[in-house]
């Protein structure tokens, strides 16, 4: 039996299984590893937040430059060339300025510690407002032959038409306003330019024959219509002129289920030079241009950026009275004779003589706040993205 009992041992040996010590142990290991896996993937997913959040707020950044880029590198464009009108020269609204330091009001976003609720948000930044005739996307070519009272390739002297028929390639006639500015591309042909103003939306294009309204659009006097000839075929384009550009940054509700959360967004805004008094800016309608915007500071230099005309750390802080002032003293050494200052009350559109370089600090941030953008432990702040733009408007010290 006993030999029978020891066969069976051999055959069957005895299974073991772990110990409970041995089970711990593995558990330990297993969360140790777990733990660590853990946080590299939390570091993977941190930093891919990060990462895609700065790349984002890269891109509008980008966007945004390049259509500051394309604004101020037409501000002070006068085309055709002409005097200013009277109105406009001696008008409220300065044709060049800068609001430093304006306090954006209305910013708020969710609550860090309530997600139902809102919290308001301190944000300053600067405007920038300046004076040009705006290029109209619209173009076309002249219909039919005309004849104007003036000898000109197309036709023989004769009396001069009120309207045109125009075949437009880009856009239509319906965005065209009273007081747009048609611009014929055969008038040099004769040493002349000519530009007729028009009275508003309407194919045959009318011509502006009332002499009051026509000189809003310069000071020296205008004819009514046209008087040149001008063959079927010749390109035309069109200008708004006198338009106050301005960029600022505003709080505005971008999320149509939750109103109360107002973002800091820079935008853009045109209004006509008014006729008397100043702009309503709270009425002008907006085009957003940038997001989420941290920061936007303007700055001017007239040495080549050697020095510029903001100040620093100072109390109180910079006005634009102190930036007119600041250039003032970089005029009287770097200036060219006869240009030493901007702001001679006889001289209010001194940037057609006098050149600047114009510098842009753009800063955008992340749209969520998040713990690891922060330098303090268990805070929340906005990852911040900032860009700069130099650019000297080619239209500044062209001349009168």
């Amino acid at each position: 039996m006993d030999w029978l009992t020891n066969q069976c041992d051999k055959n069957h040996p005895t299974e073991r299984a772990f110990s409970l010590v041995e089970l711990l142990v593995a558990l330990v290991f297993t969360s140790l590893l777990m733990a660590g896996m853990a946080k590299v993937f939390q570091s993977s997913v941190k930093t891919y937040n990060a990462t895609n959040e700065t790349l984002g707020a890269q891109r509008t950044n980008r966007w945004a430059m390049d259509q500051l880029s394309d604004d101020l590198s037409q501000a002070g464009l006068v085309f055709p060339d002409r005097a200013l009108p009277t109105f406009i020269l001696n008008g409220s609204e300065p044709l060049f300025s800068i609001t430093p330091g304006a306090s954006v009001a209305g910013v708020t976003r969710v609550s860090d510690s309530d997600p139902s609720a809102t919290q308001a948000e301190t944000v300053t930044a600067d405007a920038i407002q300046f004076l040009m005739d705006v290029p109209l996307a619209l173009t076309g070519t002249w219909t039919t032959a005309t004849a104007g009272n003036e000898t000109n390739p197309g036709g023989t002297p004769t009396s001069a038409p009120t309207s045109a028929a125009i075949t437009f390639t880009l856009g239509a006639y319906t965005d065209l306003k009273a007081g747009d500015v048609m611009v014929i591309l055969d008038s040099g042909e004769s040493g002349k330019w000519e530009h007729p103003v028009i009275t508003g939306a309407a194919n045959p294009v009318v011509f502006e024959t009332d002499t009051t309204k026509l000189a809003n659009y310069t000071s020296i006097p205008t004819n009514p219509g046209i008087a040149l000839s001008h063959n079927a075929g010749v390109p035309v384009y069109f200008i708004r002129p006198a338009q106050l550009v301005r960029y600022s940054v505003q709080a505005v509700a971008l999320d149509p289920a939750n109103s109360a959360i107002k973002l800091p967004c820079l935008v853009r805004q045109q209004a006509n030079y008014p006729t008397s008094g100043s702009v309503d800016w709270t009425t002008v309608s907006t085009q957003i241009i940038a997001e989420n915007v941290d920061g936007f500071r303007v700055d001017l230099s007239f040495d080549g950026g050697t020095t510029w005309a903001r100040t620093t750390g100072v109390t109180p802080p910079t006005t634009w009275g102190t930036i007119q002032t600041n250039a003032n003293n970089q005029l009287s050494t770097a200036g060219l004779a006869g240009f030493t200052s901007i702001t001679d009350a006889t001289n209010p559109d001194w940037y057609r003589g006098i050149n600047c370089l114009i510098r842009i600090d753009l800063t955008t941030r992340a749209p969520i706040r998040r713990e690891e953008f922060s330098a303090t432990a268990g805070v929340r702040a906005y990852k911040l993205r900032t860009q700069t733009l130099m650019i000297s408007p080619r239209n500044f010290g062209y001349g009168k």
